[in-house]
């Protein structure tokens, strides 16, 4: 479904993956594919938020709902994508990127005219929380490599020196993360 677009981005995947590299991402993982006997595809997508990252709604303007987007989902369904409670799916053929201010905060490949897949979360999620039920369908039977962007929520303990009562100021700010969606290997070779 989207490994086509992978030969020619040799280059970007290799710096998708560097800043993905963080040991506490949030990482989107594909945790089963199906193939249907009407010729598509389903894909199921697991989420594991980071052990110092949180997900969840809006709380004001400053902190946005939290979400993950996949990119360039080609042939996509009308009507397929089932979502976990707790949150929100939305497509666009431009793809719900992490911003601050109007600027995108990482450059995902984003084919225009192609559906992307956005759940946005409508609960809490705690950290090292792994959330299942994501799935999608597509008319495309070919395995391909895709990308994602999250909005997370990340909160750190107290900074030492910091005005105010030692171990008490927690800081709340949003991270931007970009990666490559991982397919088990095990998987892979059941499509080829």
């Amino acid at each position: 479904m989207l490994r086509y677009l992978s030969v020619g981005l040799a280059t970007t995947a290799m710096l998708l993956l560097v800043i993905a590299a963080t040991a506490d991402a949030a990482q989107v993982t594909v945790t089963q594919v199906e193939s249907n006997a009407d010729g598509t595809t389903t894909y199921h997508f697991s989420l594991r938020v980071g052990q110092t990252e949180t997900m969840g709604p809006a709380t004001s303007d400053e902190l946005p709902a939290d979400f993950v987007t996949i990119y360039n989902f080609y042939g996509l369904v009308d009507g397929s994508v089932k979502t976990p409670d707790g949150w929100q799916f939305t497509s666009e053929a431009t793809g719900r990127t992490p911003a601050a201010g109007g600027y995108p905060l990482v450059f995902p490949m984003d084919i225009p005219g192609t559906p992307n897949i956005t759940w946005t979360a409508t609960a809490p999620v705690k950290p090292g929380t792994e959330i299942t039920g994501f799935t999608a369908v597509t008319r495309v039977s070919t395995m391909t490599d895709g990308v994602y962007s999250a909005l997370v929520t990340q909160r750190s303990g107290p900074i030492q020196g910091a005005p105010g009562s030692p171990g008490t100021a927690v800081m709340v700010s949003k991270q931007a993360q970009i990666g490559m969606i991982e397919t088990p290997s095990f998987l892979a070779e059941l499509k080829k």
